[in-house]
């Protein structure tokens, strides 16, 4: 029985990630100090403290590294996916080994060269949109980072640039019968304008958030003059507490939703989902308890839902 490693690990951390938050939410008080404090980070961080997992923690700033892998990691495999489906050039044949290796070794394609293409170019902007953020815009804290949620970010960006290879058309697989292995224009269908529609909205207003987030620690003139945490206004703050946690749920399934059929991608969404989802919340049950005024109509996570 051929095992996908791509799906295993990212079930691995969607269900890590459930099963955590289920233990925290409810009975955090039970649980082991080094548990909570591995779990917790920056200002929502455990006030007790395991001297061993003390020692396990990275700066928050950290989080800029693997921001600069996954530019690096989307850009090689954007211009893989063009070379092969723009100019016809062969993929090296070690790339479909390491393919099999982190996918299944008999792989079918699940989607034309076209969507592989629109999805990729997404991801490639994104991550380096993030590479931007974090390196010139971002305002880090001292707080503290376990060294488990670094070592993720690094994970879960190998992993899907890697699953969108993965499930390719020829050159990038040989079972792909149905699908064509170059770019046409004429493969533009309306699932794949909905998800680009879908994408470049979450991606504005992930942007728009993550400025207005900075200028409440920044003047006029971008130089920082607190490290204090205030509350955000305007926009999808006005609506949701975490509004850039949920726009990077919906460029994922924005890009779920170009590459539909996909064996591995609803893995890495359900993956997304699962983490964005308790990171709002948990952001927005610390706005509460620090700000008694905080807007009592504001939800966390999604407009009028969650």
């Amino acid at each position: 029985m051929d095992v996908s490693f791509l799906k295993i690990i990212f079930a691995f951390m969607a269900f890590s990630i459930v099963i955590l938050s289920v233990l925290i939410n409810l009975i955090e008080s039970k649980l082991p100090v080094s548990i909570v404090q591995t779990f917790r980070y920056g200002k929502f961080s455990s006030e007790k403290k395991h001297f061993l997992v003390n020692y396990l923690e990275v700066p928050k700033n950290w989080f800029k590294h693997f921001y600069v892998f996954a530019a690096m990691w989307s850009t090689l495999g954007f211009v893989l996916v063009i070379l092969a489906f723009v100019f016809k050039v062969p993929v090296p044949e070690f790339i479909t080994h390491f393919l099999d290796m982190v996918a299944l070794k008999n792989r079918r394609t699940s989607y034309n060269a076209t969507a592989t293409t629109v999805a990729m170019l997404c991801m490639l902007i994104q991550c380096w949109k993030r590479f931007y953020e974090t390196h010139y815009l971002s305002i880090f804290s001292n707080s503290k980072i376990n060294i488990s949620h670094y070592a993720i970010g690094y994970i879960h960006y190998f992993g899907c640039i890697a699953a969108i290879l993965a499930e390719a058309p020829s050159p990038f697989t040989s079972l792909s019968v149905d699908h064509q292995s170059y770019f046409l224009i004429n493969d533009i269908n309306i699932r794949l304008i909905i998800g680009i529609i879908i994408f470049l909205w979450a991606f504005q207003q992930q942007y728009l958030a993550n400025v207005n987030l900075v200028n409440l620690r920044t003047d006029r003139e971008g130089k920082v003059i607190t490290y204090e945490h205030k509350i955000p206004t305007g926009g999808l703050f006005d609506k949701i507490s975490c509004p850039h946690l949920f726009c990077e749920m919906l460029m994922y399934m924005a890009v779920y939703i170009m590459l539909w059929g996909s064996q591995i991608w609803p893995y890495i969404f359900f993956w997304v989902l699962s983490n964005q989802c308790e990171s709002a919340m948990l952001n927005h049950w610390w706005y509460q308890s620090k700000f008694k005024m905080y807007p009592k109509e504001r939800y966390a996570f999604i407009p009028y839902i969650l």
